[in-house]
């Protein structure tokens, strides 16, 4: 029905959005104070302009650092709040690479909404699609459109 362009697949893995650090602790609820310290213990990274010397941080670099906050207010101390926020990191890390390398297209299956997965392993003529069931995604083995 309808395919992703290559470069839209890639923006996935590559957010362009910059925030300041004022905009950051605004969206996050931590300090500017915090960010800098994280920032001098290597929990986080900020893309620093040569120009001004501004910090500024990219959308993953946010992510991360609801996450480190997240699990502070659970109770963790903050270099094990670091540690799971990496664990979970590579776990996001995988499912974005699972959603961008399998995806093959938006279609219908059985007139309802469906992702064609690609095929599936050693058998080139089968795909694997994930079908919109109501509220439920159900996944079914089809030969391939």
């Amino acid at each position: 029905m309808e395919k992703i362009p290559e470069e839209f697949k890639g923006l996935l893995g590559k957010p362009e959005l910059q925030l300041g650090i004022g905009d950051v602790a605004a969206v996050t609820g931590v300090s500017q104070s915090q960010l800098r310290y994280w920032e001098s213990k290597n929990y986080i990274n900020s893309i620093k302009n040569d120009e001004n010397k501004n910090r500024k941080y990219s959308l993953k670099t946010v992510v991360e650092v609801h996450l480190i906050k997240d699990y502070l207010d659970e109770g963790f101390t903050l270099p094990a709040s670091v540690k799971k926020m990496q664990q979970r990191k590579e776990f996001l890390s995988f499912l974005r690479k699972v959603v961008v390398d399998r995806f093959e297209e938006l279609t219908q299956v059985d007139g309802q909404p469906a992702i064609d997965l690609g095929p599936l392993d050693g058998q080139p003529m089968q795909h694997i699609f994930a079908i919109l069931a109501g509220q439920e995604i159900i996944l079914r083995l089809l030969p391939a459109k």
